[in-house]
């Protein structure tokens, strides 16, 4: 299909220059503009499929807030192209989340390059978003009563069982506290909540009193919700019709079975789509995801959060399908300027993942992965406990499949090297208790990569 192009530049020279590299490569340009507000205007009159904006416009907003609203209302991805190459303007030219940047004078190879990885990560952000919507689709359809409510314990959704289970409508629900609207009994004490300590956390009643003095024996339980740096923001609450307690615990355990299954439907459609251009990089992160995973086991964590941190192994360095594949493979000493653009790959990674509403933290562990304990990594410097769990041990699991395993530019230096690097430099590159446990894991346990 051919793609159209809105180019968004001022230069005589760098217009004939594009005009002819993008004909050439087979797509077309929809209009020429010189200015951010003429380019926000055409994206609506024409309808393009990319933008190719210069970094620096004259006009009455700037390029920043041009490719923002491009971005966000027309939802159309953003390349810029700079005459400068140096991390500063990198650093802003990523505050805008574009999908590519291109140093002028422009090649026509790296243009296509730029171009396809675009188009490819925003069809992808697409379905990401499409997949999202799904997981809204199944909370109204699934069996039981749903309420989601904030950090000020304050109901913000409800489903339309739960409008039915409690006789009342959403108006006389939402903003309102659970225990106002609803009169619960828990053996036998009326009003709040009741925490089982023998049991598992969760939250059960026996029955409550709808508005008309219907009795409804219920099952009841509370699950909290966590922002992207693990801090509580709320909480869901299921609450569940007793006298078909058979039929509606199957039909939480198959809704929670899907949603399940469609999260890791995305995490494996995101690392398949990267393993199509970089097969090296799919098998190490593979790699990487079960020795954190190990880690991650030997450290007796919950289960929910040892497959948190799989999964976010699995694609830890989605970023990279950012990156050009020259680069990515390229056998002999980066450039400063290639590994400024290697080092972008945890913020392109966590951005793809960011507006995605997973049950850990993905987008932050990709995000801090190459942070290293005493500050010194990359791209946020953070330190200590600053950096989540999960990230620590996904950096020394990077590092130790990294050094053990062929790169596109040495051959593999072995796993005892590899051990010899992380024991040497725990306490300041790694977290010296996750360490300590990678090391018996090899040396006592006796793992071996798959």
């Amino acid at each position: 299909m051919n793609k159209k192009i809105l180019l968004v530049e001022d230069d005589k020279t760098t217009i004939l220059l594009l005009h002819k590299f993008i004909k050439d490569l087979g797509f077309s340009v929809t209009k020429t503009v010189p200015t951010g507000e003429e380019a926000v205007r055409e994206t609506i009159v024409t309808s393009p499929d990319l933008v190719l904006m210069d970094i620096i416009l004259d006009g009455e907003i700037d390029c920043i807030e041009a490719a923002r609203q491009i971005n966000e209302i027309h939802n159309i991805p953003v390349i810029y192209l700079t005459s400068s190459s140096d991390s500063d303007t990198l650093k802003r030219a990523l505050t805008t989340n574009p999908s590519g940047y291109i140093v002028k004078p422009v090649d026509k190879k790296e243009l296509k390059s730029a171009i396809d990885l675009a188009i490819l990560r925003h069809e992808m952000e697409d379905r990401l978003k499409e997949s999202e919507l799904r997981f809204f689709t199944i909370l109204n359809s699934i069996g039981d009563a749903v309420f989601v409510m904030d950090n000020a314990d304050l109901i913000t959704y409800v489903n339309p069982v739960a409008e039915k289970i409690t006789e009342l409508t959403i108006d006389k629900l939402i903003g309102k506290r659970f225990t106002e609207v609803l009169n619960i009994r828990y053996n036998g004490v009326h009003g709040g909540l009741f925490t089982n300590p023998e049991s598992d956390g969760n939250i059960h009643f026996n029955y409550f009193y709808t508005p008309s003095g219907k009795q409804v024996p219920i099952d009841f339980s509370v699950s909290h919700i966590s922002d992207i740096n693990g801090e509580r923001s709320g909480s869901v609450i299921i609450l569940r019709d007793d006298t078909e307690r058979v039929r509606s615990e199957m039909k939480i355990k198959e809704s929670y079975i899907q949603i399940k299954k469609a999260i890791g439907g995305i995490i494996t459609a995101m690392a398949q789509t990267l393993e199509t251009r970089d097969p090296y990089t799919a098998g190490h992160q593979r790699r990487v995801a079960d020795i954190a995973r190990c880690i991650a086991n030997e450290m007796h964590l919950p289960e929910k959060q040892v497959e948190g941190i799989f999964m976010a192994g699995i694609i830890h360095d989605l970023g990279k399908i950012c990156i050009p594949t020259e680069i990515l493979s390229k056998p002999g000493k980066l450039s400063s300027i290639e590994f400024d653009l290697i080092k972008t790959h945890p913020q392109i990674g966590y951005d793809i993942l960011k507006t995605i509403d997973f049950p850990w933290p993905l987008a932050e562990m990709v995000y801090q992965h190459h942070e290293w304990f005493n500050g010194s990594g990359y791209p946020r410097g953070l330190e200590g406990d600053a950096i989540l769990l999960g990230a620590r041990i996904i950096c020394v699991a990077d590092v130790v499949e990294a050094m053990a395993s062929d790169r596109p530019y040495r051959p593999a230096r072995g796993i005892d090297e590899a051990l010899t690097e992380i024991r040497n430099k725990k306490g300041q590159n790694f977290d010296k208790d996750i360490v300590d446990i990678c090391l018996s894991l090899f040396l006592e346990k006796k793992y071996k990569m798959p």
